[in-house]
């Protein structure tokens, strides 16, 4: 009886030692995604970030972010605008990507109670087509500063947040912009790769709408 329970405890030891030295953690189980930046895009701007992902909050929104990354949507994604020290945003204005695909807004001033996120910094949203709710196609921006809160929460579908390389984004914020484009920075700044860590879950197909606004070209 005595080697039975010693061998029991060695056993616990050795997954405790395993687990400390490799294992994930599940105790948050939020779907994690990282985005890592191409140094050779004109700014030169290189490195990672990374998102955790809220389904409790807005869950078919991130299912449809999801969706994106592993179909490589955002792969070579560009930076469309950046306001300084206050919001960076990567988009498709453009419709290069030819993403035909919407969803519902899961956010309060939609009808969407149950996502409560303060839009603070560090907090990942979707982007909208002016005076449409239901117009998300991708195109997200990321909150540098607390006081967005005051005017975005409510308005806009809040995902999650960055949990590393908010530094990065705050030089980015800072790119000289076009004379042209008010907010377009000057030198081009993209993705390389995004890539998510599920934690073992599954998060199914979002539910979609055609979208109706394919403009094609730069939409302030």
């Amino acid at each position: 009886m005595k080697r039975k329970i010693f061998s029991v405890v060695l056993t616990l030891a050795i997954i405790i030692i395993a687990c400390a030295s490799g294992c994930t953690d599940m105790s948050n189980r939020n779907p994690v995604v990282t985005f890592t930046l191409d140094p050779d895009a004109s700014s030169h701007i290189g490195g990672t970030f990374v998102i955790e992902l809220f389904p409790d909050k807005a869950p078919n929104s991130v299912n449809y972010f999801i969706n994106l990354v592993i179909e490589g949507y955002y792969n070579k994604f560009n930076v469309s605008q950046v306001h300084e020290d206050a919001m960076v945003v990567f988009g498709d204005p453009w419709y290069k990507g030819g993403n035909n695909r919407v969803i519902k807004g899961e956010f309060a001033d939609n009808g969407f109670t149950q996502n409560d996120v303060d839009f603070v910094r560090g907090t990942v949203g979707l982007a909208l087509d002016e005076g449409d709710p239901d117009s998300n196609y991708g195109d997200f921006f990321i909150i540098l500063d607390d006081s967005a809160k005051d005017s975005m929460n409510g308005k806009f579908c809040a995902i999650g947040r960055v949990t590393e390389g908010l530094e990065i984004l705050d030089e980015i914020s800072r790119l000289q912009t076009t004379s042209s484009l008010k907010y377009q920075p000057y030198a081009s700044v993209r993705t390389l790769t995004a890539t998510v860590e599920l934690k073992g879950r599954v998060y199914p197909t979002a539910e979609t709408l055609e979208r109706k606004n394919k403009p094609g070209y730069w939409d302030e």
